[in-house]
């Protein structure tokens, strides 16, 4: 067992001790074995338990009262003096200092003592720190102080410090210096004096003592004094006013500037030169004043005023803050001559119409020069210059800003064969001081067309004649009209009135192409002849001219309505003993054509509907008026018919060829009757009666699943929440219980109890 270990087992309590008293009896058996009447004391544990409170602070026990010394039991047996060789010593170890605001100040050890008659004995050992009276500590390095001259007095320093005691320090210089002085509680130096850098001495140092009333600690500072510049450049210069020519180039030199320090500083250094102004025209390199960016005298804002200044600042920079000093510069623009003529509008467009007469102002060209000086500004006007239309326009007079109309512009005329609508005109103005300086002004005319004619058609009116079979999307004919207007623009067509019926209009005029065709079938017996009133109209769009047409349409006679008859849907019953060539229950059919006469209807029933050919119409042709005849008799005893209900599909059509009335080239028109016919036993007592029709409805169900509808994601999402939720809510108090527990770095383990009760 290690000591360590063995200190741990000592300071744990009574049931510690077991473990303690069986190694104590090792060592008893081992000592008996090498000398054979020899009094042990296991100090060494202790000493290792001593060695191991220095440096880790193991066990520490309350301050407690001394305890009077319990009376001995028996006061007549003699004490038992000790041997030298029996006593044993206690000593510190380990690299850790006792110190006695830092470590703990009381340590308690139990010693184990046993002989070699097989007697032990426990004992209490009990050490305790005593305070040791430590001087003041300076916690700060600062050392080096710094005062400028000409300072008021005030406050230039404090020394943080610390008495391990906490007693009350008291502070002061050491020798005292004339000039600072030291206050005595908080040690903060003060200055009581301005100091000169040139008179007084510029550095100072001394002692700042720190006394708790037993120790006292030292510090020296050094306060050295920091000089003020109070010397200012002075300029040389006398002239301060310039006259600079507009347009100088960028780095011409305006002037030179000199500054100087006075002869009776000592300070040395450089002077450096800023400038500062309201523009950006000046710059200063060194000493040299120059031109940063051209300065135009005819713009702004110059032209409003030449003049403008600037202020150069002269810096020295010695050892300590800046000195410097300002000139201002005023500087005048002077005017030259290097403004050309400028022409406005310098380019402007002009609309006149081709019946302009001639000698007609177009237009007039202002020009100034924009240069400031009068004698600067004096410009002419030398010409007029336009591609391939001299003797069309022209100055007048000449020499003036009038251009004026001097020839034809009509789009129809003769002399305007390919009906130009646009020209270019160059107006040019020179300097009259400096003929090189030139403006020029643009103008372009555009001639616009008047509408002096209107459309005309030709021929004046159309006649078109049309089936009435014709169907919607048939193209009857066109009308064309044009306009001798140039340049020529588009006629647009229009139908005005006309072209009425049943429909409020069944044709369709193509408003550019002037065709017209058909939007419904027309009707022969409802309107026989259609004239229709067509508007042409040009392309001017602000007075527009029109002309109108007159298109006759007539409209043929055709075979194209079905015969209708009536009634339709009868319902009839016929008994089975009926007999052949009786009319059925009295049934008379009716009909009638709007374009065919009685005598073209054809009367059959299909076959399909007419089983065995029991039913026939007679008369069967010729005549708008028949009636329904049993043909064949009913045979139901023999098993041929076997059918007790009839649906009769009765077809009409007028296409009696042997009326005379059809064309062979007209179609034929059909109708249609259904007839309901049921066959009933007379003999019979019940009456065979026709159930009602019935509608089934069969719901299907089918299974539609499919992984594309939304609340299959729905679902999935909202199971993925659910399952986040439930993780998070025991991941929680999974922490929480994990919080609970006491745990060190390596191990968790309960905090140990001192057991004070001895074994």
């Amino acid at each position: 067992m290690s000591n360590a270990h063995y200190c741990d087992a000592l300071s744990k309590g009574r049931g510690v001790f077991v473990a303690v008293g069986f190694n104590v009896l090792i060592w008893h058996v081992v000592i008996r074995y090498f000398q054979a009447r020899f009094f042990y004391i296991d100090i060494l544990g202790s000493l290792a338990c001593l060695a191991d409170s220095v440096d880790q602070q193991v066990e520490e026990e309350p301050e407690e009262e001394p305890e009077e010394p319990a009376e001995e039991e028996d006061a007549d047996e003699p004490e038992e003096i000790l041997e030298e060789e029996d006593k044993e010593t206690v000593s510190v170890t380990g690299t850790t200092e006792l110190n006695f605001e830092t470590t703990p100040n009381r340590f308690v050890f139990h010693i184990w003592a046993v002989d070699t008659e097989e007697g032990s004995d426990l004992q209490k050992l009990t050490v305790i720190l005593t305070d040791v009276d430590e001087p003041p500590i300076f916690l700060d390095e600062e050392s080096i102080l710094y005062v400028l001259e000409k300072t008021p007095p005030k406050e230039i320093y404090t020394p943080s410090v610390a008495d391990p005691e906490d007693k009350p320090l008291t502070f002061k210089l050491v020798p005292p210096i004339p000039g600072f002085e030291v206050d005595g509680n908080s040690g903060a130096l003060f200055t009581t004096k301005e100091f000169n850098y040139q008179t007084d001495p510029r550095s100072f140092a001394f002692n700042l003592s720190v006394s708790d009333g037993n120790n006292t600690v030292s510090k020296t500072l050094l306060v050295n004094i920091m000089n003020i510049n109070d010397d200012k450049p002075q300029f040389l210069n006398k002239i301060t006013s310039f006259t600079v020519r507009e347009e100088m180039s960028p780095g011409g030199v305006v002037t030179n500037i000199t500054a100087v320090v006075p002869e009776t500083s000592s300070y040395t250094g450089f002077i450096f030169y800023t400038i500062k102004s309201a523009n950006s025209y000046l710059v200063i390199n060194r000493c040299l004043v120059t031109i940063a960016s051209k300065m135009d005298r005819d713009s702004s804002p110059l032209r409003e005023n030449p003049m403008f200044s600037v202020a150069v600042t002269a810096t020295f920079s010695p050892s300590g803050p800046p000195l410097f000093n300002t000139i201002t510069l005023e500087i005048t623009v002077e005017d030259i001559n290097d403004n050309p003529p400028i022409c406005f509008p310098g380019a402007q467009r002009v609309e006149i119409l081709e019946t302009e007469p001639v000698r007609a102002l177009i237009t007039t060209v202002t020009c100034t020069d924009n240069d400031v000086d009068p004698a600067f500004t004096d410009y002419q006007i030398t010409g007029l210059s336009c591609q391939g239309c001299d003797r069309l326009f022209a100055l007048d007079p000449p020499g003036s800003n009038r251009i004026v109309l001097t020839g034809d512009l009509d789009f129809e005329g003769p002399a305007n064969l390919f009906g130009r609508r646009e020209y270019s005109l160059t107006v040019v103005a020179e300097d009259k001081d400096d003929p090189t300086l030139k403006g020029s002004a643009y103008v372009y005319v555009t001639v616009s067309p008047v509408n002096e004619f209107p459309p005309v058609f030709n021929p004046p009116s159309y006649f078109y004649r049309i089936s009435e079979l014709l169907g919607c999307g048939a193209v009857i004919g066109a009308v064309k009209a044009t306009d001798a207007d140039l340049p020529p623009t588009d006629v647009q067509y229009s139908i005005i009135s006309g072209g009425g019926g049943v429909y409020s209009n069944i044709f369709f005029l193509d408003p550019k192409l002037g065709s017209i065709s058909l939007l419904s079938r027309p009707d022969y017996e409802t309107t026989q002849t259609y004239i229709l009133i067509i508007r042409a109209t040009d392309g001017d769009p602000t007075g527009p001219r029109f002309a109108t047409a007159t298109v006759t349409i007539n409209v043929t006679e055709a075979n194209d309505e079905p015969p209708l008859c009536g009634p339709n849907k009868t319902n009839l019953v016929v008994p089975k003993d009926l007999r052949t060539g009786s009319i059925v229950q009295g049934f008379q059919l009716s009909c009638n054509d709007l374009d065919s006469p009685p005598s073209s209807f054809i009367y059959s029933i299909s076959g399909a509907s007419n089983l065995n050919n029991h039913f026939v119409f007679s008369p069967s042709s010729g005549t708008n008026l028949t009636k329904l005849i049993l043909r064949e008799p009913f045979d139901f005893e023999s098993g041929l018919d076997r059918v007790w209900f009839y649906c009769l599909t009765v077809l009409i059509s007028d296409g009696n060829l042997r009326a005379g009335e059809l064309k062979v080239k007209d179609p034929i028109q059909t109708g249609t009757v259904i007839i309901n016919i049921q066959v009933v036993d007379p003999y019979l007592t019940t009456v065979i009666t026709t159930a009602t029709p019935r509608v089934t409805y069969i719901a299907l169900t089918e299974n539609s699943f499919s992984m594309d509808d939304w609340y299959v994601w729905f679902f999935v999402a909202l199971g993925a929440m659910l399952l986040l939720g439930i993780l998070g809510y025991l991941l929680y108090h999974c922490c929480r219980w994990l919080s609970t527990l006491d745990c060190s770095c390596c191990q968790c383990q309960p905090t140990p109890v001192e057991d004070t009760e001895a074994l």
